[in-house]
């Protein structure tokens, strides 16, 4: 993958497609968990765009809807764009496109946690509750 442009929150990401990319040797179609990863890495990206500071952040939700097959006649186009951020959480919204083409292949809505530093989280798990 590789960075093409950041600008504000907006980001753009390239990928050319690789032989081992293929989902099946009898076609040239991209496997869709390929997709989900360049989904992630430029919504991610987008993320510390928008914030502008480099703070530790997990993805909590990734949805994708894939409209058509992705070929490997031309490289992926990832645009990932920050629609809301607060101080622990940020929503993105990417398109990935055929390099050249106006119409997406797929499109991903991310929900990201920020600022993941230290332990937030307490359990019970293991321990005995008392009657």
């Amino acid at each position: 993958m590789q960075v093409v442009s950041v600008n504000g929150g907006e980001v753009c990401m390239r990928l050319m497609p690789q032989s081992w990319m293929i989902a099946d040797d009898g076609a040239k179609e991209i496997c869709t968990g390929v997709l989900y990863s360049l989904a992630d890495s430029a919504s991610g990206l987008a993320v510390f765009a928008e914030a502008r500071e480099l703070t530790p952040i997990a993805t909590l939700d990734l949805r994708m809807d894939y409209f058509r097959s992705a070929t490997t006649e031309r490289a992926l186009l990832a645009v990932a764009a920050c629609r809301y951020l607060t101080d622990e959480i940020a929503f993105i919204h990417c398109n990935i496109f055929p390099e050249g083409d106006k119409q997406p292949v797929a499109a991903g809505s991310a929900t990201f946690m920020r600022n993941t530093r230290g332990q937030r989280f307490q359990t019970t798990l293991g321990q005995k509750r008392e009657a």
